[in-house]
C-alpha cells in the first residue's frame, strides 16, 4: 500500500480525487478497472480520517463493485477496525479470519511477536512477509491496545488456530505439490477457507 496522507485535509483531497476517478473510469470504460489499485486504500483513508460511515460505505463499495476481488491485507485490517469500532463484532472476527489468510504474518508482526517466514508456497509477494514492509505506520498508529488484546485473544482462538494450521498445511503442500488433480483440489480447499467455508474443520 502506498504512503497514506495523515492529515484531513490532504486525506479528504485523496478521498475526492480517487472517487472521481472511478466516476471517470465508468464513464469513459462502462466499468472500474484500476489498474493502481486506488480502491485498496479508499476504506483506510476514510478510517483516518476517522469516518466510520464512510469506511463502511466504501467497503460495501468495494464488495458491490468488485465482487470476486480477495483485497489487499492492509485494506482488510482497516475493515475489520472498521467493523470492530462499529460494534459489528462478528463481522469483524470474520474480516480477521480472512486477514490472517492474506498474510499470515501480519497479526503475528502486529502483536508484536517477530514472525520468522513459513516454509510453505506463497502464492504471491503480497503473501510474504517481507509485504509488511509496505504497512504504513498511519495504519498501525490506529490500532489501539484495546484493539490488539482482542486481535490476540481471536488469534490464539481453537477456530482461529484450526483454520490457520489446515492453511499452512495445504500451501506447505503446495511447494512441492506439481500441477495435477491434487494440486487443484487443494488450491480449491485454501480459496474456500479464504472465502470462510469452513466446513469440514472442528474446533
Amino acid at each position: 500500500m502506498c504512503y497514506l496522507p495523515t492529515e484531513p485535509k490532504k486525506i479528504k483531497a485523496r478521498i475526492r480525487r480517487y472517487e472521481r476517478a472511478f466516476v471517470e473510469e465508468r464513464e469513459r470504460l462502462g466499468a472500474i478497472h484500476d489498474g493502481a489499485g486506488k480502491r485498496y486504500r479508499l476504506g483506510p483513508l476514510y478510517l483516518l480520517l476517522g469516518d466510520l460511515q464512510g469506511a463502511l460505505d466504501s467497503y460495501r463499495w468495494f464488495e458491490s463493485e468488485f465482487p470476486h476481488d480477495l483485497g489487499e491485507v492492509f485494506q482488510y485490517l482497516c475493515w475489520v477496525l472498521t467493523l470492530y469500532r462499529s460494534g459489528q463484532r462478528q463481522q469483524a472476527v470474520d474480516k480477521l479470519i480472512q486477514t490472517m489468510l492474506h498474510n499470515l504474518y501480519v497479526i503475528p508482526f502486529i502483536l508484536g511477536w517477530d514472525p520468522e517466514p513459513l516454509d510453505i508456497w506463497h502464492s504471491s509477494d503480497w503473501h510474504e512477509i517481507g509485504y509488511l514492509d509496505y504497512l504504513d505506520s498511519a495504519i498501525l498508529r490506529l490500532i489501539t491496545e484495546e484493539e490488539k488484546n482482542w486481535m490476540r485473544e481471536q488469534y490464539e482462538s481453537p477456530q482461529f488456530t484450526a483454520v490457520r494450521n489446515r492453511f499452512i498445511e495445504i500451501h506447505r503442500q503446495l511447494q512441492d505439490e506439481k500441477p495435477g488433480p491434487k494440486r487443484s483440489h487443494l488450491v480449491r480447499e485454501a480459496s474456500r477457507l479464504e472465502h470462510l467455508d469452513l466446513g469440514g474443520l472442528s474446533w
